[in-house]
């Protein structure tokens, strides 16, 4: 996988707890179909959760970002929805 994006300014103030979970999730990512990633965010949203930590809007959003970059844009489209749909349950 790719790891420029580690080299994003917006990366630069975080948390190395996050950081370090962020970059696991990446590596675990990598290769994995639309379907497959929905329980690693799943799992990974569970263990900020019990380490009282919750990633902020633009390191979700760089996540995601990262995460997608080589889907179909059917996939991105039906991920969107999916992650829409999470957000309201919340």
């Amino acid at each position: 996988m790719d790891n420029s994006w580690t080299n994003n300014p917006k990366l630069r103030n975080v948390d190395p707890r996050k950081l370090a979970i962020l970059k696991e999730l990446m590596k675990q990512a990598e290769g994995k179909s639309m379907e497959q990633l929905i329980p690693l965010l799943i799992a990974t949203n569970k263990r900020l959760s019990q380490q009282n930590l919750s990633f902020t809007k633009e390191e979700s959003e760089l996540m995601l970002e990262v995460l997608t970059k080589n889907m179909s844009p059917k996939e991105r489209a039906q991920f969107e929805m999916i992650r829409k749909i999470m957000a309201l349950k919340k």
